[in-house]
């Protein structure tokens, strides 16, 4: 398996997770509560400040671990969510984006973030 084909795979499985958040969050009334946008935005929170002091307990410098934790945590949620918007327009019809389907989106796509710094976790 080449590296391209793993990267277009992972690529998908991103998309269809920011897409499927905002399917079942409209499905699901639990779902829609849990994806909220202050529970996004608390998650977040709590994944920043997890990685931040694991840069720490590294013996990394303040500045570096705050750098680090941003960059990890915040480029992946924000630009799937605009993904998973972008593909629920074109698969489904009559379809109207709101804030809710954004923070759905956003918060379904964190659960790829947890896998990566449990990965990341594991390596120390």
């Amino acid at each position: 398996m080449s590296i391209s084909f793993v990267a277009i795979i992972l690529i998908l499985l991103l998309i269809l997770t920011s897409y499927f958040g905002i399917y079942f969050s409209k499905k699901q009334k639990f779902l829609r509560d849990i994806s909220s946008t202050r529970n996004t935005l608390v998650l977040i929170g709590i994944l920043i400040i997890i990685v931040f002091i694991i840069q720490l307990k590294l013996e990394q410098d303040i500045p570096y671990s705050i750098g680090f934790a941003l960059g990890f945590v915040l480029p992946l949620p924000f630009f799937m969510g605009l993904l998973g918007i972008i593909t629920m327009k074109i698969f489904s019809k009559n379809y109207i984006a709101t804030k809710e389907d954004y923070w759905s989106s956003c918060f379904f796509s964190l659960i790829w973030s947890f896998f990566s710094l449990i990965l990341f976790i594991q390596d120390f």
